[in-house]
């Protein structure tokens, strides 16, 4: 699975527990692979607010991941599914807005790996990093008041 991780929140922790038990395979491993800095300012326009080494860590230490790696430089982001060469892949509903290309690769190269797409997982007020740093802001400006 693939994700930034930048602002760990509760929505982050349900979507891992549930590619855990998307794929109905209790003997799999949790891969979580980080986006790269230099990804995440490409894609999103922005630096994240901890380094790629810093999330690396982050997600590492969560009992639900096996391993967690980091992702590829520039536009070969799945040259990872190559070497990790998964049975399962499993997006959140925000990643990839065209999987085609996903699917493509994984023909292109011969694989037998299956995606899933889980839902948006709510948790509460904050269910995405954005929304976590509208919140801190929020509560910055109030105090600033």
């Amino acid at each position: 699975m693939f994700g930034t991780y930048d602002i760990i929140h509760p929505a982050h922790i349900r979507f891992l527990v549930e590619a855990r038990t998307a794929a109905n395979c209790p003997n799999c491993e949790l891969v979580a692979v980080i986006s790269r800095d230099s990804s995440i300012e490409r894609i999103k326009g922005h630096k994240p607010i901890f380094n790629e080494m810093d999330r690396l860590k982050l997600i590492s230490g969560l009992r639900v991941v096996d391993y967690a790696r980091l992702g590829n430089e520039g536009e070969d982001y799945f040259k990872v599914i190559l070497e990790v060469n998964p049975d399962f892949i499993v997006l959140g509903y925000d990643q990839i807005s065209e999987d085609q290309p996903l699917f493509d690769f994984i023909k292109e190269h011969e694989l037998t790996t299956r995606v899933y797409r889980l839902p948006h997982f709510e948790s509460g007020d904050v269910s995405s990093s954005s929304e976590v740093r509208e919140k801190v802001l929020e509560i910055c400006n109030d105090k600033n008041e």
